[in-house]
């Protein structure tokens, strides 16, 4: 699941102006191979509105894809929404530049849909470069 995870800037709803938010993508602790975690930082919100979740989500490594309806939201205790949901998530590999170093990297992009409203989330892979952090 190596190829799936990592560190995500994102926007919601492609509102650049209301900033970039960081995701998480990681591995299960039985190193799952349809399974990894999604987690969001506590700051995801939509014009001030929290919409973070931390899940287990299925994931499909050939496809570079992931989905999950209902998922237990971890982060429940912090937030209002205990489940949330998932639909079209895929990963392209170099699908995408740095947006200050134009390097290549992963896109990510997935509808997000918890407390009754969907967001489309979109974004790049972390890349390392100074330039690229939001």
């Amino acid at each position: 699941m190596q190829k799936m995870s990592g560190d995500w800037h994102v926007t919601i709803n492609g509102d650049e102006e209301n900033g970039y938010f960081t995701l998480y993508t990681f591995n299960t602790s039985d190193n799952s191979s349809t399974q990894i975690w999604l987690q969001s930082v506590d700051n995801l919100n939509d014009e001030g509105v929290l919409i973070a979740m931390k899940g287990k989500i299925n994931a499909d490594l050939n496809g570079m894809t992931f989905s999950g309806a209902n998922i237990t939201n971890i982060g429940a205790s912090r937030v209002a929404n205990p489940t949330f949901s998932i639909a079209n998530g895929k990963i392209v590999t170099n699908g995408t530049v740095g947006p200050g170093s134009n390097t290549p990297t992963d896109s990510i992009s997935f509808d997000l849909t918890i407390g009754g409203q969907t967001y489309k989330i979109e974004g790049y892979h972390k890349t390392g470069f100074l330039s690229d952090l939001p």
